[in-house]
């Protein structure tokens, strides 16, 4: 079978764990998704009723993995997962959701799959995706998740995407587009936020829309397929020690910059040595430009200023916290830049 994705070569070496950290990123995706969840809790019942209508299929439970996914447990086979988006995002991106997991299959990528011919549905006005549950293995140690995410990334970043929509903005906030978009609807919701902010705030308020305006959205930059969340929460580990890739709403061509960049903020928050061995596994498939080097620390930034503006909105910090925490990324994405840049080169 044609291997476009290149995943024949795919590092199969152990490399040494650092304990705790994948637990402790955890906590912190934890805090940081709070601020998004704006969506309508998923009626279990609802879902299992409109499940069992629309494929004949016989439901025996539903269990919450996050929000608005839901685990489908049935009598007459697998597992499946239900992924009900909001009724902002067109039913035609779900429909290219499940359009980019058949390409993912035939390509061989280990990514999750749809569990039907027709995955996609329509609940209260909601799209609906269904795919097959993958069921996770003991966790992996964290250097070995590290360098396989970097080596996934990797083969994914090589490949151009050509004729793919443009993808990258994380559907939480923005339900369709790129990074580009993904700014914009940040912007927005600040803007949206701006009655509730108290005149002694102002200063701050404004100081934070220029740090969110000044975001590189890096469209400028080399194109490929992009996942927009390609972190270690939507990695599943299998039993023979791989990964499988999930949640791929959004996925689609866009910058491959911002892609590495939040991959690299994720692996450096937990430990310099899992950003290394991100940075070496994805240089042995793509070897970026000397302008996308430049702006890397803008690309690492860009993801986490977003949700610390976004929790502000959500009512869960200050404009001061907001500010302080957008400052703090700054200068962290700086220093996490210059050590990667040592890999990536």
């Amino acid at each position: 079978m044609v291997d476009p994705f290149g995943m024949a070569g795919i590092v199969r070496s152990k490399v040494a764990g650092v304990g705790g950290a994948i637990s402790a990123f955890g906590h912190s995706i934890d805090r940081m998704t709070a601020a998004f969840n704006v969506l309508e809790p998923v009626n279990g019942d609802r879902l299992a009723e409109h499940l069992a209508d629309r494929y004949g299929v016989a439901v025996t439970a539903t269990a919450t993995l996050d929000v608005s996914v839901v685990r489908v447990d049935r009598a007459d086979g697998p597992s499946w997962v239900a992924r009900v988006f909001s009724d902002a995002r067109p039913v035609a991106e779900a429909e290219a959701d499940a359009q980019i997991l058949r390409l993912l299959e035939r390509g061989g990528f280990p990514a999750e799959r749809c569990a039907v011919v027709d995955p996609v549905s329509t609940l209260d006005g909601r799209p609906v995706l269904v795919t097959g549950f993958v069921e996770p293995a003991e966790p992996l140690r964290a250097g070995r998740s590290a360098a396989l995410l970097g080596a996934l990334l990797g083969r994914l970043s090589a490949h151009p995407a050509d004729g793919l929509r443009a993808g990258g903005a994380w559907h939480h906030v923005s339900p369709t587009g790129g990074p580009t978009q993904e700014i914009a609807a940040a912007l927005q919701r600040l803007e949206e936020h701006a009655s509730q902010i108290g005149r002694r705030d102002l200063g701050d308020y404004h100081r934070l829309c220029d740090l969110v305006e000044q975001s590189d959205d890096c469209s400028d930059l080399p194109h490929a397929f992009v996942h927009p969340d390609f972190v270690f929460p939507n990695a599943i580990p299998t039993a023979d020690e791989r990964l499988v890739i999930v949640d791929w709403a959004g996925s689609g061509r866009g910058p491959r910059l911002w892609a590495i960049g939040f991959l690299l903020w994720a692996a450096g928050s937990m430990h310099p040595r899992l950003l290394e061995l991100v940075s070496s596994r994805y240089r042995r498939h793509v070897t970026l430009e000397e302008s996308e080097l430049a702006r890397l620390d803008g690309a690492i930034r860009g993801r986490p200023t977003i949700i610390e503006c976004w929790s502000l909105c959500a009512g869960r910090q200050s404009v001061a916290d907001a500010l302080a925490r957008v400052q703090e990324v700054r200068d962290r994405a700086q220093r996490l830049a210059a050590q990667a840049r040592r890999e990536l080169r």
